[in-house]
């Protein structure tokens, strides 16, 4: 999307009797016709209006950005305007909707903050009434004259952004980890998609008002799965503070930010010296992961006619990491338990920009066709597994890399022990957490089979962990860019490369 001028844009509508012509024009811009109503021409006319007089100048129409969407997370703004140092965003109301109003100014902030402007101002122009209100630094809204507006864009002059405006915005810049983001997540320093808050109303609103035990939120890598469901958790405390977290794997730095706070998290290992009965809502977090006998227990529980906990189920069906948990398939007894009304599913990718989501899709099945351009991949190729893991020792210790490890086995020597730095995270530890930059190691025994899918073969006896589940677990972290570290394996390396061009 390019920047429009708005008399321009308004000349063309009143004068184009051709909606095909329009629309040409508008394309020009990165607009789509059909995804402009009515009432926003109507908006937009007044809104010319109102700043039209003797003393404005044509190029405060000039620079706007219109209608413009943050890609993966559907967050809309109306008019942006973007320079170095400030950055000024119109809302356009038909009627005046209060405190609907304040609370989008307040979103809007919080997103356009992340642009790193020293101002950002804030308005909603109601058309019904051609009166303009303004966000203030106390998160009020107040009634200001439309001078006001004037002011603001004149003195907003030269150094405009005037390219594609998706180059400043990061969608993974807006999902927060409750685990590598607690203090934010603690602070309510981060928004839903509608998506989000659609399930979450559906959720709490069943377990108040319904007689549903089982509620279920799946959702793959990047979903925002996991927020979702320690918001639905932070919302039930804040009314009763009888809630309790099961994680259904190794309890993590964020998990213990949370305990000091209060939460009653605990692993998963340690349900037997809980009573449930003390809480009313229990979520089993990964619960892919949990072992049968304990999922049995918990169901057992839970159908007990003097039970009236309600069971939240967090998963993804792809995070199984032993041969053992796909085998045993917990969320196919999960969809036999939950009714389809209280069942929920995330399918789009918010954390994951989508160049990473679509490298990581080829690069584990070569079927797939998606295509864009790669800038934030990097490939280093070593012939051995001891110059690769002194490198990966300077990744991690002199840079912003974060290095994840396979886990390591506590029975058997495996290929990729010879690497392993040990004193890192591994697949096990970051389940469920995220970073910018990440780290993956991908040696000799992996290879593409008859199906073009990333496999591994060539082990001296069958792994106890799935190393191509690891693998995913690991690239999958990445929220901004990825490095692989390719040993002795030209396949994967051709592959990689020629993917990359």
């Amino acid at each position: 999307m390019r920047p429009v001028n708005l008399m321009s844009i308004a000349c063309a509508k009143a004068d184009f009797e051709d909606d095909h012509f329009l629309d040409l024009y508008l394309k020009n811009f990165g607009i789509e016709l059909k995804s402009v109503k009515e009432t926003e021409w109507s908006s937009i006319q007044k809104l010319i209006k109102c700043l039209v007089s003797k003393d404005t100048a044509i190029n405060n129409f000039e620079n706007f950005f219109w209608g413009y969407t943050i890609p993966q997370i559907s967050k809309e703004f109306d008019l942006l305007r973007i320079n170095r140092k400030t950055i000024i965003n119109i809302e356009l109301k038909s009627t005046n909707t209060g405190t609907k109003m304040l609370k989008q100014l307040i979103e809007n902030k919080y997103y356009l903050e992340f642009l790193k402007r020293e101002e950002v101002i804030n308005y909603t122009f109601v058309a019904d009434e051609e009166k303009l209100y303004k966000l203030n630094h106390q998160h009020e809204l107040e009634e200001v004259t439309i001078d006001d507006l004037r002011l603001n864009l004149g003195s907003q002059n030269g150094e405009f952004f005037n390219e594609d405006i998706n180059g400043l915005f990061n969608p993974s810049n807006y999902l927060v980890s409750p685990f590598n983001s607690t203090n934010e997540f603690l602070n309510n320093n981060y928004f839903l998609t509608d998506h989000q808050i659609n399930i979450k109303k559906q959720i709490i609103d069943s377990i108040f008002n319904t007689s549903y035990k089982y509620f279920s939120i799946q959702g793959g890598a990047g979903t925002g799965k996991t927020l979702l469901a320690y918001d639905i958790i932070k919302d039930l405390r804040e009314k009763d503070n009888s809630v309790l977290i099961f994680h259904c794997g190794v309890i993590n730095e964020g998990h213990e930010k949370l305990q000091a706070q209060g939460w009653n998290v605990a692993p998963i290992k340690d349900l037997a010296t809980y009573n449930l009965n003390d809480y009313k809502v229990i979520l089993l977090d990964e619960v892919q992961r949990i072992y049968l006998n304990q999922f049995e227990e918990i169901i057992e529980f839970s159908n007990k006619e003097s039970s009236s906990s309600k069971i939240i189920f967090s998963f993804d069906k792809k995070q199984c990491l032993a041969g053992f948990e796909i085998d045993r398939d917990i969320p196919s007894r999960i969809d036999k338990l939950v009714n389809k009304k209280t069942s929920f599913k995330l399918t789009t990718k918010i954390r994951t920009n989508k160049e990473l989501a679509s490298f990581i899709q080829r690069l584990f099945d070569q079927s797939s066709a998606v295509e864009v351009e790669y800038s934030n991949i990097d490939i280093q190729y070593f012939s051995k597994g001891e110059l690769a893991k002194k490198y990966l020792t300077y990744l991690s210790r002199d840079t912003d890399w974060t290095v994840i490890d396979f886990t390591e086995s506590r029975r058997t020597v495996y290929p990729y022990d010879e690497y392993l730095l040990r004193n890192i995270p591994n697949s096990h530890k970051v389940v469920g957490q995220e970073f910018d930059n990440v780290v993956a190691v991908i040696d000799e025994f992996f290879y593409y089979n008859e199906r073009g899918h990333l496999d591994t073969k060539g082990w001296p006896s069958k792994p106890y962990y799935h190393p191509t589940k690891m693998l995913y677990q690991n690239v999958s972290r990445a929220r901004k860019k990825l490095k692989l570290i390719i040993i002795k394996n030209e396949e994967v390396l051709n592959y990689c490369l020629e993917t990359l061009s």
